[in-house]
């Protein structure tokens, strides 16, 4: 009997499977320096207002995803504004206005794409973009003050 007839099916594809998960749950890796790289990057004020830009972006193209029917993409697309772009901003905007920052990171982390999500209205899911942008024009304006 050889070995691959002995370890067929979904035990034989246990192990590898269980060797990934114990790699990626190790150690210091190139991701996580490269994430806190990134955060260190935009720790001044001047930076992360760039940054706002850039999630405006975000939100814009997966405003427009949805409103063509593609909710997957949206979602994506604004998880990947909120990961990418305003984690960079939550450092210094935490220090202007926490609360601001805290209202920002529910609104577009969790509200958003939780209409996304359950499939709501495209009007609904752009009433909070437009309601993100507005807190964003807020946050632009804490950073600018603190700027200075």
């Amino acid at each position: 009997m050889t070995i691959r007839k002995r370890f067929s099916g979904p035990i034989a594809l246990a192990a590898p499977l269980t060797a990934l998960a114990l790699l990626a749950g190790c150690g210091d890796d190139d991701s996580s320096s490269s994430e806190k790289e990134k955060h260190e990057a935009a720790a001044t004020p001047q930076k992360a207002i760039a940054e706002i830009a850039l999630v405006r972006a975000g939100l814009a193209a997966g405003l427009a995803a949805y409103e063509n029917g593609d909710a997957r993409k949206a979602d994506q697309l604004i998880g990947d504004s909120y990961l990418e772009h305003f984690e960079l901003v939550e450092g210094p905007l935490g220090e202007a206005d926490e609360e601001l920052n805290e209202e920002l990171e529910e609104l577009i982390r969790e509200e958003i794409r939780q209409e996304i999500q359950q499939g709501e209205k495209p009007a609904e899911v752009a009433a909070l973009v437009e309601e993100a942008n507005a807190q964003l024009n807020q946050a632009e304006k804490a950073l600018k003050g603190q700027a200075t």
